[in-house]
């Protein structure tokens, strides 16, 4: 059964413990707004088991990623970015990328239409 929420309210979302198998991928979208067949914004959560190794990609939608939990390293064209908790990553659409696990990771993943406005390089925070 697939629940609906109005966008003008806020929600809550908790996330129960999952085991996540070694080279297990497991996405689950929370927020899709689209217009027709062109995506406006995606938010996710995805979990990936130990030594996960996604393909290298180029996507045409400006990214975040919000580490939760775990380790793993995140290769945004040449630059090598340490994932764990509490990094926040954004990648300009159009930027090549690649991420690797060394436990399971878990992150908030955001896909939102480019910005013109906001240049064209990535920029990591600690928090």
């Amino acid at each position: 059964m697939v629940q609906t929420a109005d966008r003008r309210r806020s929600f809550y979302l908790q996330l129960l413990p999952a085991q996540i198998q070694p080279h297990q991928v497991l996405n689950l979208e929370i927020v899709h707004h689209g217009y027709g067949d062109q995506a406006l914004y995606q938010q996710s959560i995805m979990s990936l088991g130990t030594d996960v190794q996604l393909p290298e990609i180029c996507d045409a939608q400006d990214i975040t990623i919000a580490v939760i939990e775990g380790n793993g390293t995140l290769t945004v064209n040449d630059e090598i970015v340490t994932l764990e908790p509490g990094v926040f990553v954004f990648i300009p659409a159009n930027t090549y990328h690649m991420l690797q696990t060394q436990s399971q990771l878990i992150f908030l993943l955001n896909r939102c239409r480019p910005d013109p406005d906001i240049g064209e390089s990535s920029w990591i925070i600690n928090l």
